[in-house]
């Protein structure tokens, strides 16, 4: 009995030191348990980035154009991209609602923020700068901020690795074409500009003073484009690179360089998607720069 007595003291401090501890760890468990929150995605640039941020379980629901990655379309779906279902949406109780003006209506917008549900809207990007800072901003929102910059700082050092390769490179004119009826294509303001402009090409409508301009097939004719790019317009896409190479004195179709590249690699602005992107535009301008190397 004398003996443990002897060693009470040491037990009953070691004792206040467990609980002391337990005090202090505790609460950063809780706070950062709470930390997760029930994301709803109302967009397909925003469910890729939740994606690549590593935030798939918070993410709980998304719209019928999420088809990326291949995990997402597992999500619940509350509604197409222009016409979500509020009321769907609603009954998930999500703690963040996340959408992009201009590509979110902004009566869905105002009409879930009237439900009292948390919206956080995004500009549209037309630059890999406006991606970035949507990126970043993103990861601020979800506590995933270290981590979205250094995704950023990857990217932009594979965007000045292409940059560079193709300094001493001839540049390449570029006709994007981006619907078929009516004839559409990008102008300077446009995200596709960024593409063209970033792999050694020049826009053939960089000139137009808006993003995406109705254009003449007799005014591509006129400026002769050295490469057409054809993004996938469905059915059309394939009638379009027919129709196009009837057109034997056009230098695209003597040096037979019309490529066709799938839309949600030039469409949907994320830092992964914008690279992926990037790296096949670079290919098809200037594919003698980037032989023997199969991944930037």
């Amino acid at each position: 009995m004398k003996l443990l007595r002897k060693f009470n003291p040491c037990i009953k401090i070691f004792g206040i030191g467990i609980v002391i501890v337990l005090l202090i760890t505790l609460p950063v468990l809780v706070r950062a348990k709470d930390q997760s929150k029930r994301i709803v995605s109302l967009a397909p640039s925003i469910t890729e980035s939740l994606y690549c941020l590593g935030l798939e379980e918070e993410l709980i629901a998304v719209t019928s154009y999420c088809n990326y990655p291949e995990e997402a379309k597992q999500k619940e779906i509350i509604g197409s991209l222009t016409s979500p279902n509020i009321e769907k949406v609603f009954s998930l109780s999500p703690d963040l609602v996340l959408a992009v003006n201009g590509i979110n209506r902004s009566q869905t917008i105002e009409k879930l923020k009237e439900l009292g549900l948390e919206v956080i809207a995004f500009d549209e990007s037309n630059n890999f700068d406006d991606i970035a800072k949507s990126f970043i901003r993103l990861g601020k929102l979800t506590n995933r901020e270290e981590k979205a910059r250094e995704i950023i700082e990857g990217v932009e050092a594979e965007i000045k690795f292409i940059t560079q390769k193709l300094k001493a490179s001839p540049s390449v004119k570029v006709f994007w074409e981006v619907g078929a009826r009516p004839l559409v294509s990008v102008g300077e303001k446009s995200f596709a500009n960024e593409f063209i402009r970033h792999s050694g090409g020049i826009n053939i409508f960089a000139n137009t003073f808006v993003r995406y301009p109705r254009v003449s097939r007799e005014e591509v004719l006129k400026k002769n484009p050295e490469a057409i790019v054809l993004v996938t317009m469905g059915d059309v896409t394939e009638k379009e690179k027919v129709y196009w190479q009837k057109f034997k004195d056009l230098a695209a179709v003597r040096n037979n360089r019309i490529y066709i590249i799938d839309a949600d690699k030039v469409c949907r602005p994320t830092p992964k998607s914008f690279l992926v992107g990037l790296q096949e535009v670079a290919r098809f301008l200037h594919p003698e720069a980037f032989e023997g190397r199969k991944q930037f």
